[in-house]
């Protein structure tokens, strides 16, 4: 259930589903890729132009994950487009975060990103008519050049991370001794009952079942067995280690709750954008941390690897073009 919305993860999410996706023109080899069209810009963050429609692209998959195609969502207090609007702002200072590390190490796109950039797209491409593609972008709010430029986004991210967490390039030097520390005092581990609704009507239902479940702990009914019997999270069946994470892993309000409770706590009913939790805060063990070294150690580097995208992007002061304030819900449709 890894729901954090970073940018790439997004990104990620929405390639495998697409048929097709595009890239950025105007950039110099070497560089990162950095938007040059002639495509209005939205803003500017730490020198980077976020054109209309990467913007744009963000923005409707951002509300498309809110909302699933009901409109209704928007309705409710609290639901408005200053959401949508935050998150996408949170997703390209990460975006762009990265942009900064991958300059400051020298760090680029190879000759075989390149080449796996163009036979992706040849692939997307396949069993295809030339207006079928394009539909098919239109239909994810993408244009060619857009497709090319997310999938450089991608490949670069991957080359970041990988040079900035091995060892060998001495950027992150991180002992054993270190990551069970961090273990120890900035991980959790927790589990929960989730609820999943299709629409607005599902909703209720699914709240009221979730109500229906708290009620029966509450009276004293064994976690686990009601987890395996309600819980829409497939990743926990038959799973009682439940989830071990440090922040920035998992949507906030799930991630928050967990690192709220006592060990042996049950919360209340929490929702977040995957639906709604009961989540229950476990005892991290060491039998499992001795196990799983190697995968915690992975969490640790990718925690820190996202603080220094972080210190990056706390630098960035947003530029916004005057009509950016006006932006509504339906701006971009």
């Amino acid at each position: 259930m890894k729901t954090k919305t970073r940018l790439i993860g997004l990104l990620l999410a929405l390639i495998t589903v697409c048929t097709a996706l595009a890239g950025c023109s105007g950039r110099g080899d070497g560089d990162p890729p950095v938007w040059t069209d002639d495509d209005e810009v939205v803003l500017t963050l730490g020198g980077y132009n976020v054109t209309r429609d990467f913007y744009r692209y963000l923005f409707l998959n951002t509300k498309k994950f809110y909302d699933n195609g009901d409109e209704s969502y928007w309705l409710e207090e609290g639901n408005d487009v200053e959401k949508i609007k935050n998150d996408v702002l949170d997703s390209l200072y990460e975006t762009y975060g990265m942009f900064v590390l991958a300059d400051r190490y020298n760090i680029t796109l190879t000759e075989d990103d390149k080449e796996y950039i163009d036979n992706y797209i040849k692939e997307s491409k396949a069993g295809m008519s030339n207006s079928e593609y394009k539909e098919s972008l239109k239909a994810s709010y993408m244009t060619e050049d857009l497709y090319r430029f997310l999938l450089e986004i991608q490949l670069l991210e991957n080359n970041v991370y990988y040079y900035i967490t091995t060892e060998e390039n001495g950027v992150l030097e991180v002992s054993d001794d270190m990551v069970l520390e961090a273990i120890n005092s900035d991980f959790v581990r927790a589990t929960h009952i989730l609820f999943t609704y299709k629409d607005e009507a599902d909703k209720q239902v699914q709240y009221e079942k979730a109500e229906q479940v708290l009620a029966q702990l509450k009276a004293g009914e064994d976690f686990e067995t009601l987890k395996e019997k309600h819980s829409a999270d497939t990743a926990l069946t038959n799973n009682k280690d439940g989830y071990y994470f440090t922040h920035g892993e998992f949507a906030n309000a799930f991630e928050d709750t967990s690192f709220a409770l006592e060990v042996g706590e049950i919360s209340e009913i929490v929702q977040s954008n995957v639906g709604y939790h009961i989540v229950k805060r476990l005892p991290i063990e060491k039998e499992y941390v001795d196990e799983h070294f190697s995968e915690l150690r992975t969490q640790y580097y990718t925690a820190l690897y996202y603080k220094m995208v972080e210190e990056e992007y706390k630098q960035f002061t947003p530029k916004y073009k005057s009509d950016y304030k006006n932006i509504k819900l339906d701006t971009f449709n």
